[in-house]
């Protein structure tokens, strides 16, 4: 601009002092035709104020299409002012799609928070499999740190963390298992990538993590996957005794991750403060013993799959009494659930859930299927001291994933009709 300016100056002068001669020249001429001297050089200026405008004409134009375009890939990317300060304004104009997706999971957090379909069965799978994880790799360490001193030592000195003491039974147990756990693990993340409309943007979240319980809950669901997939290989193939070992380090890792998993979703619901339905300290608690109920199940399936008679009956007994008292548990969590939420706010959130739309849900799926049939059912072969059959064992199982998925449909869908 400068340079520019600088050369429209000495065409100026240029043109002053051709103005100056031509007049001299016209003087001693005694007249004559000024025009032809004056001409060029009033070109000359003309020319070079046009060119001036055309090149500011040409930044404007640039400029503009340079905020056009900005413009076009902040609306593309769904991005929005999220009002937090310059670096949330400087992330987006230097990242636009980083910050769309921090936004989009934090927005998750906050009053503009959305669930779809998939989303219910993503809490369910992914807490169905974290409990399953907790409850075979429960009897896996159990089995493989409850052996006698000399077995402890024979184990220390062949190098095998226990699947070659592991009874027969137990082994098909827990390899079916890990087998249903892990499926119900992959299809719960694939329905957790479609609900986010963005699913290609998934690992922003490891590049860039945050405090927020989505990047720790992402983090958490993709260590606890490492975990089932190494405990699965564990249970099914034939491996070394280093990755016996290893195996046995990730059961052990696995059952604090999978706590965590079962529990953070609990806690991303609770976060959610638009919704008084989910603001309570007891739903995180209520989402882990519904988990730990699911995968109880689970393992109760299992073992109807691979069931040999004499060696399923300590199955069949102590499952059904873990999930009898884990049964107990979350009838109390929802009640202290419903009272802590309803003192909180006067509209009495948790009624809808009782007498609303959503009450032959609650009622029929989670009541009726998840906690009194699957109780009056455990509790009767406990006080008879004698096991149903493995078809009845197998039904109750199924009321209770129904019930699992019943609670957290009716949470998530109940929550959204209250906030709306």
């Amino acid at each position: 601009m400068a340079a520019l300016a600088g050369l429209s100056r000495l065409h100026g002068r240029r043109w002053r002092d051709a103005r100056g001669c031509t007049g001299a020249m016209a003087r001693r001429s005694g007249g004559g035709d000024v025009r032809r001297w004056t001409a060029p050089a009033v070109a000359s200026a003309r020319d070079m104020a046009a060119m001036a405008r055309r090149a500011r004409l040409r930044r404007w134009r640039i400029s503009a299409q340079r905020r056009q375009r900005r413009a076009s890939a902040d609306s593309a990317c769904g991005r929005a002012d999220t009002g937090r300060g310059g670096d949330a304004r400087r992330l987006g104009a230097v990242a636009p799609r980083r910050a769309t997706f921090a936004q989009t999971a934090s927005a998750r957090e906050g009053r503009g928070m959305t669930f779809g379909e998939l989303i219910v069965w993503y809490l369910f799978l992914g807490g169905a499999a974290a409990g399953s994880f907790a409850v075979l790799s429960a009897v896996d360490l159990y089995t493989a740190f409850s052996r006698s001193r000399r077995e402890r030592l024979a184990r220390a000195a062949s190098g095998c963390a226990g699947r070659r003491f592991r009874p027969e039974t137990q082994r098909r147990v827990v390899a079916t298992g890990y087998a249903i756990a892990f499926a119900m693990l992959v299809v719960g993340m694939l329905c957790l990538l479609a609900d986010l409309g963005r699913p290609e943007a998934f690992y922003l979240l490891f590049l860039h993590p945050t405090g927020s319980f989505v990047s720790i809950g992402t983090f958490a669901l993709t260590l606890f996957a490492a975990c089932l997939t190494l405990a699965l290989a564990e249970s099914v193939l034939v491996l070394g005794p280093a990755w016996e070992r290893a195996a046995l380090a990730a059961k052990v890792i696995g059952e604090v991750l999978a706590i965590a998993v079962m529990v953070y979703t609990g806690l991303l619901l609770e976060s959610v403060i638009a919704v008084d339905l989910w603001r309570s300290a007891w739903l995180p608690v209520l989402f882990l013993l519904s988990a730990l109920s699911c995968g109880c199940a689970v393992a109760l399936i299992s073992v109807c799959l691979c069931e040999s008679r004499a060696g399923s009956l300590p199955w069949f007994r102590g499952l059904s009494l873990a999930d009898a008292a884990i049964v107990v548990l979350e009838a109390l969590a929802v009640i202290m659930c419903a009272i802590t939420v309803n003192a909180a706010s006067a509209d009495r959130p948790f009624d809808a859930l009782l007498s609303g739309d959503q009450a032959w849900v609650f009622w029929l799926g989670f009541a009726g299927c998840g906690i009194l049939m699957p109780l009056a059912i455990e509790t009767s072969a406990l006080l008879a001291r004698r096991n149903h059959a493995s078809g009845i064992v197998a039904a109750m199982a199924v009321l209770v994933l129904v019930g699992g998925f019943s609670l957290r449909f009716v949470l998530v869908n109940a929550g959204v009709q209250t906030a709306v």
